[in-house]
């Protein structure tokens, strides 16, 4: 999901100086760290995040350097997962080429992401707002727990929808929420304008990752990554939860006996697929969607009317609609 042109543009000046100090963290000096780091510049996302902070900070009415400087520690301390979490599960391809894992080996992969995570730390110590401190340390806290809860449910075959929104809010939802929060905070905004942009954040951050989640059961589509991770990794999602809470009690046994396997086949993946998404489970978890989505208009609606609050309720559209 590339960022429209009309979302960036009210921003296009302060997303010009995140990228350049973007690209400073690839000059550390240590020639392997560098090449490592260039290479994970080399497979960078829409950089989602800064951009909803630098969005409702302009919303405000107060962009400035700070932001800038706390969109990059945000997006750092995110880097800083997507490389742990490709170690955790073994992944090979991240957006279509290869991650550092299956290039550099698991060792070199932590140290690079523990050396990001570092950074990240002392981006925000520089910042010197307390608060935008506190509100990341606690997302850094929220999103291990998330990783573990995960980990823990993982082949649990009876989780509940409580359960697994638990993990999405903590692994992923509680970095949006913080973008969004800190978002009002450098824009000065008021108690009342940071617990809802807190909130939008969450609704954003649980529609993203459900969407995700779906995305991962499309055969069809070219979403930069192999389909059917989440199966092979033996994750409980929301269309799974959704599918076999529509299935009877032979073909919940007949799924559960394939997640139990040491290793499950192309075929079998491409078989829950299509049980699933005959017992319903795709379209229940996109009514989730649709829900949480309705949530974060509504919150939006709450910022001074102007181009910045425009480009957000574009970029809710289109997180709402995207396939990659």
């Amino acid at each position: 999901m590339a960022l429209r042109e009309e979302i960036i543009k009210p921003i296009k000046d302060s997303i010009g100086e995140f990228n350049l100090l973007y690209e400073g963290l690839s000059d550390s000096g240590i020639k392997l760290l560098d090449d490592m780091l260039t290479h994970v510049g080399q497979t960078r996302g829409k950089q989602l995040r800064p951009t909803l902070l630098l969005l409702i900070a302009g919303a405000f009415g107060n962009m400035s350097d700070k932001a800038v400087r706390a969109a990059l520690a945000v997006e750092t301390l995110h880097i800083t997962t997507l490389i742990h979490d490709d170690v955790v599960d073994e992944s090979l391809l991240r957006r279509g080429k290869q991650t550092l894992n299956s290039i550099w080996g698991n060792k070199l992969a932590v140290l690079a992401g523990d050396y990001l995570y570092a950074k990240a730390l002392n981006i925000l110590v520089d910042i010197e707002d307390n608060e935008i401190l506190k509100t990341i340390s606690r997302v850094a806290q929220e999103m291990g727990e998330g990783e573990l809860l995960q980990q823990e449910n993982a082949r649990e075959y009876n989780l509940t929808e409580e359960k697994y929104y638990e993990v999405i809010r903590k692994k992923t939802a509680v970095l949006f929420s913080a973008c969004c929060k800190i978002g009002a905070i450098v824009g000065r905004g008021d108690e009342s304008d940071k617990q809802k942009m807190y909130e939008f954040g969450q609704c954003l951050g649980i529609a993203f990752q459900i969407q995700d989640d779906i995305l991962d059961y499309s055969k069809g589509l070219d979403t930069g990554k192999a389909y059917g991770n989440d199966i092979r990794e033996q994750k409980i999602t929301l269309p799974l939860i959704c599918g076999l809470r529509n299935a009877d009690s032979s073909q919940r046994e007949f799924v559960e006996n394939i997640y139990r396997k040491e290793t499950i086949t192309q075929a079998e993946v491409d078989n829950i697929i299509d049980m699933i998404t005959n017992w319903g489970g795709i379209e229940q978890s996109k009514k989730a969607i649709d829900y949480h989505i309705g949530k974060a208009y509504e919150l939006l609606q709450t910022l001074p009317n102007n181009e910045c609050k425009q480009a957000l309720m574009l970029l809710v559209k289109d997180i709402a609609a995207r396939q990659k």
